[in-house]
C-alpha cells in the first residue's frame, strides 16, 4: 500500500505516482501538516514561480485531522487563484478548452479543505481521462514495513523515474529556464496530458 497526502492541484510528480501506483490510500485522518501541497500549488507566472495557498484554520490546533481542516473564507483566495491562473496561462495552448472545468474550484463555496482537494482531483481525472485506484481512509492509518508512507514527503519527484526528463513548452520559456514539477495545471494547460 502507498500512503499519499491529498493535494490541491498537486505537483506533476504526485500525479505520476498516483497514475502509476496501485493500492493507494489517502489518509484523511492524518494530522494536517503546514507548508505542504495539501493546501497549495505552484504555478509559473510572468514573474517566476508563484505559490497559491488556500488559507486554512486548524479547528483543533496542531492535532487537527486533515478531514477537519476548515478554509478561512474571509480571504478572497478563490478570486486570487483564478486571476493568477488566468494571468499565467491565458496564452497557453489549452487554456480556453480547459478553464471552464477548472473554474469549478474557484466558484464553488467550500467549508473544508478536503472538499476542495477532492474536487480538484476530480477535475484533473476528467481532463486527463484517468481513473486511478485509491481509497480514503476510515481512520488514521498506521503504516507497517510493507507500506510506502509518503505522507510527510515534500518532494515527490524523488519517487518517480525520470521526473526531470519530462520537459515541455511552458508559457514563459522566453524569460525562464524550464521549471520542473510545477502544479499539474501547468502541464495540462501547456500539453493537455500528464
Amino acid at each position: 500500500m502507498i500512503l499519499l497526502p491529498l493535494t490541491y492541484f498537486g505537483p506533476i510528480s504526485w500525479w505520476k505516482l498516483l497514475q502509476s501506483s496501485k493500492d493507494i490510500v489517502f489518509d484523511i485522518h492524518e494530522n494536517y501538516i503546514k507548508q505542504t501541497y495539501r493546501n497549495r500549488c505552484t504555478i509559473l507566472s510572468a514573474n517566476g514561480k508563484l505559490n497559491l495557498s488556500i488559507p486554512v484554520k486548524k479547528t483543533f490546533g496542531n492535532h487537527t485531522a486533515f478531514k477537519d481542516i476548515k478554509i478561512e473564507n474571509n480571504q478572497n483566495w478563490q478570486t486570487i487563484h483564478s486571476r493568477a491562473v488566468m494571468s499565467a496561462y491565458k496564452a497557453s495552448p489549452f487554456y480556453d478548452y480547459l478553464i471552464d472545468d477548472m473554474n469549478v474550484v474557484w466558484t464553488r463555496k467550500y467549508d473544508y479543505l478536503l472538499d476542495v482537494t477532492l474536487d480538484s482531483m476530480s477535475i484533473i481525472f476528467k481532463i486527463l481521462n484517468i481513473k486511478p485506484n485509491f481509497n480514503l481512509s476510515n481512520s488514521y492509518v498506521k503504516a507497517d514495513n510493507n507500506d510506502i508512507d509518503l505522507r510527510k514527503i515534500k518532494n515527490f519527484s524523488n519517487f518517480v523515474e525520470n521526473s526531470d526528463n519530462d520537459k515541455y513548452q511552458q508559457v514563459f520559456n522566453d524569460r525562464f529556464c524550464f521549471e520542473s514539477d510545477l502544479s499539474i495545471v501547468d502541464k495540462i494547460f501547456n500539453t493537455n496530458s500528464l
